[in-house]
């Protein structure tokens, strides 16, 4: 895909200006991490990394224009409501993955499923785990460490409901990863 095509996804989904400008950042640091490994599809992660919270929306508690910093138009909740509606259920990676195959981008789609939190422990490729990484290395549009971008999702995600202990085994896998792509890669974020 090209930026003129993502750009036409951007608007056809209504994407929010700071979830943008995340997509932004983690693809730079995807593609960073991504350009002179031998074998891995640079241009792919790239794009993934694009898309990949097009549409975020969908994990929203609710989509009522009051629970936003910026207002956002009627067209904006017209869309993000029935996106909500098709799939709330799914969650934002199930559902991208879903829009994209439609698209027939079904490469893209399998990828960019394989995002969300839990999912580290499903990774078998390294452009799985080099997409999952630079999107857990980006908060909001900033690169952060780990620890910072954990403590930011509990705050942001986090129900009394959920299993501490397995979140807690989660990031540890997440570090483990962290460690694996560094020495795979021979480098790391930190080295931009």
């Amino acid at each position: 895909m090209n930026r003129k095509e993502i750009n036409k996804i951007y608007k056809e989904f209504h994407v929010p200006k700071h979830i943008i400008s995340h997509m932004r950042v983690v693809a730079k640091v995807a593609k960073s991490l991504a350009v002179k490994k031998e074998g891995v599809d640079a241009k792919m992660i790239e794009n993934a990394a694009l898309l990949h919270d097009v549409v975020r929306c969908v994990d929203f508690k609710s989509i009522e224009d009051k629970v936003f910093k910026i207002k956002p138009s009627k067209s904006d909740l017209i869309c993000w409501k029935e996106l909500w509606g098709k799939y709330h259920k799914i969650g934002h990676e199930k559902a991208m993955a879903k829009i994209l195959k439609e698209k027939g981008k079904n490469k893209l789609a399998k990828l960019i499923s394989k995002h969300g939190f839990f999912s580290v422990w499903k990774l078998k490729n390294l452009e799985e785990k080099i997409l999952y990484y630079a999107d857990k290395r980006v908060d909001r549009d900033k690169i952060v460490t780990l620890d910072v971008r954990f403590e930011e999702g509990k705050k942001r995600n986090m129900s009394p409901s959920d299993d501490k202990e397995y979140i807690k085994k989660t990031e540890n896998k997440v570090y483990e990863l962290e460690r694996e792509l560094i020495k795979t890669l021979g480098k790391s974020i930190d080295q931009f």
